[in-house]
């Protein structure tokens, strides 16, 4: 969520951590075993292996987060589009996206809520997907499905996308990454990461918190004018956070 002309390693490490938090929240956490056995399709009662029946998950869990990536890649190439029509009004787009984003940060804090981003619209399907091809559309549904519930973090990083000069489809890369990489290590896990999730749950609200904290600084910065400069003066602070394209 971080805009200069490159993308640097800070800014690529705050998408990743922002999809990572996206995966501990309230809405998301708590489905990921059902999810999973969704995607397994039964595997575990087919094939008495129980490691086998685990590794099979495993690469159709990747196969289900490649699907959801490809689709916030697809969002971020369309925000630097709209980027480069918004460069003409630029200081009104800085207004606007800047106030979205206070607006999503009051929304992850909890002092604000909107219906239509913290629900899901889940797909009521067959009882099981069926192969490589099966699980990569479901990931491609779960973007669709669950954009409104993640949508607070997704949509402060396109905001930011269209009104600045960063890339969006690295950032939404890096941001489906951190959402996704959980997914599989979950498969690998299923038996302890059943208790895991549980515990995680109330670490998720907390962390839902402190993000949506700095969203909300994010979005004075762009109001402000600011952002850029923040940027400037962490990259030339820290180089090892510096551009890598």
């Amino acid at each position: 969520m971080v805009a200069t002309v490159d993308i640097s390693l800070v800014g690529l490490a705050t998408a990743a951590t922002a999809g990572a938090i996206s995966f501990l929240s309230p809405c998301v956490l708590p489905l990921v075993p059902g999810y999973l056995s969704y995607i397994a399709g039964g595997a575990g009662e087919r094939d008495g292996a129980e490691q086998e029946s685990r590794l099979h998950t495993f690469r159709l869990a990747l196969l289900f987060v490649a699907g959801f990536t490809t689709l916030f890649v697809l969002l971020g190439m369309s925000a630097m589009a709209l980027g480069g029509v918004l460069q003409r009004y630029q200081n009104e787009a800085n207004l606007v996206g800047g106030a979205l984003v206070i607006v999503f940060g009051l929304v992850m804090t909890g002092l604000f809520r909107l219906p239509m981003l913290m629900s899901d619209r889940r797909w009521q399907g067959p009882r099981h997907v069926r192969g490589p091809l099966g699980a990569f559309l479901l990931g491609v549904a779960f973007a669709f499905g669950w954009t409104p519930c993640i949508g607070p973090v997704l949509g402060s990083i396109l905001a930011v996308t269209a009104t600045s000069s960063g890339n969006g489809a690295i950032l939404l890369g890096a941001y489906g990454l951190g959402l996704g990489v959980p997914f599989p290590l979950t498969a690998l896990f299923m038996g302890s990461a059943a208790a895991a999730i549980k515990r995680m749950c109330r670490t998720g609200a907390l962390l839902n918190i402190g993000a949506g904290a700095i969203m909300i600084c994010i979005g004075v910065l762009m109001i402000t004018g600011q952002l850029q400069a923040v940027a400037i003066w962490m990259l030339t602070t820290f180089p090892l956070l510096g551009t890598i394209g």
